[in-house]
């Protein structure tokens, strides 16, 4: 098989040391001989050629330094700094996409097969919902299930991007179909217009690879989705905001992870309790402070967890935790949810 040398592959010095990669792969060597040997292989590698050439030809050539031959190739490949030859076409639709994959060490045609093989219910359609449908469409997941029943709003248009002033009064499902086709016409978009009021109404929803609750109205849906998708055998993930907390978790997975309830982190306010008047008053004035670029922080690191569950490849951060940024500092808070054993998600 032919390889050659990925295009977010790099090198470079500083200082003393030698440069390999970018990102949090990012390596500074030491050690010069073994830097000039990384740097000359992947410099061979710019044209496309076997493992096995490739090596013969390191071998061959007086300027290497034979004795960290070995050392450098397992550098080069322990992070993923060649690709398949002719996988990267510039102008591809999912060119950059197969780049990151790759770059993770996942096989990129592989993995944007399952996501075009993958269908995913979106439910709430607003600034997390807009955000999220959009990366997901044009990322190329092959069925996106919009469920709302809302109408479009003036006050929406801060933060719910997709929407414009001459949608107003439109349903949200309607106009957000309209937008995604634009995007990627080679995806199934599917509307239902539904208020979700009960676990009962999570029940009407078809079956799909992964639910995204994006929605935080009312204010027991998180418990009904939960409840529902536990029956349902059904994978979830929420993503939502707490005043200027982005949050994304926990991602539930069927008889493999806890599920919301096996942790209790909500308050747990009772009629019992003498202030339960004064508390049920005060929430029912309760408006978030949303804010655009709280929901799009939320919204794009619940994507990175998304992709990787469509595309089967890296690790879901946010299993069995749910995990917060906190915008004014960029603190990061998780609320991790141990498998409880008497919860029903493990009946």
């Amino acid at each position: 098989m032919l390889y050659q040398t990925a295009h977010y592959a790099s090198v470079g010095t500083y200082q003393d040391f030698g440069i390999i990669g970018v990102g949090s792969k990012q390596m500074l060597i030491k050690d010069r001989e073994l830097w000039e040997n990384v740097a000359i292989i992947l410099h061979e590698w710019l044209s496309p050629n076997t493992k096995d050439d490739i090596e013969k030809i390191v071998s061959s050539k007086n300027y290497f330094h034979h004795q960290k031959n070995q050392e450098a190739f397992d550098i080069i490949y322990d992070n993923h700094l060649i690709m398949v030859y002719d996988v990267f076409k510039l102008n591809d639709r999912y060119s950059r996409n197969f780049l990151y994959f790759n770059h993770e060490g996942a096989d990129p045609i592989l993995v944007q097969e399952k996501l075009k093989n993958s269908s995913v219910t979106i439910i709430g359609c607003g600034g997390i919902g807009n955000h999220i449908s959009s990366v997901l469409a044009t990322a190329g997941v092959g069925h996106i299930h919009l469920v709302d029943s809302d109408i479009i709003e003036t006050s929406n248009l801060t933060r719910q991007v997709l929407f414009s002033e001459k949608d107003i009064q439109q349903l949200k499902t309607e106009v957000l179909y309209r937008e995604l086709t634009k995007r990627n016409s080679e995806i199934k978009i599917t509307t239902q217009n539904i208020n979700i009021q009960s676990e009962y109404d999570v029940f009407k929803l078809e079956p799909s690879d992964l639910y995204i609750l994006s929605a935080d109205s009312p204010n027991d849906i998180i418990n009904w989705v939960n409840t529902a998708c536990i029956q349902k055998q059904q994978a979830y993930i929420n993503v939502g905001y707490i005043n200027d907390i982005s949050i994304f978790g926990p991602f539930y997975i069927p008889k493999h992870t806890a599920c919301f309830n096996c942790t209790q982190y909500t308050p747990n306010n009772t009629k019992r309790d003498p202030f339960y008047q004064i508390i049920k008053d005060i929430e029912n004035n309760f408006r978030p402070a949303t804010y655009a670029p709280v929901n799009g922080v939320a919204s794009m690191l619940a994507v990175g967890d998304i992709l990787r569950y469509l595309g089967g490849f890296g690790e879901i951060l946010s299993k069995n935790k749910r995990i917060g940024m906190h915008f004014n500092s960029l603190k990061i808070e998780e609320q991790i949810f141990h498998i409880n054993k008497d919860c029903l998600c493990q009946k």
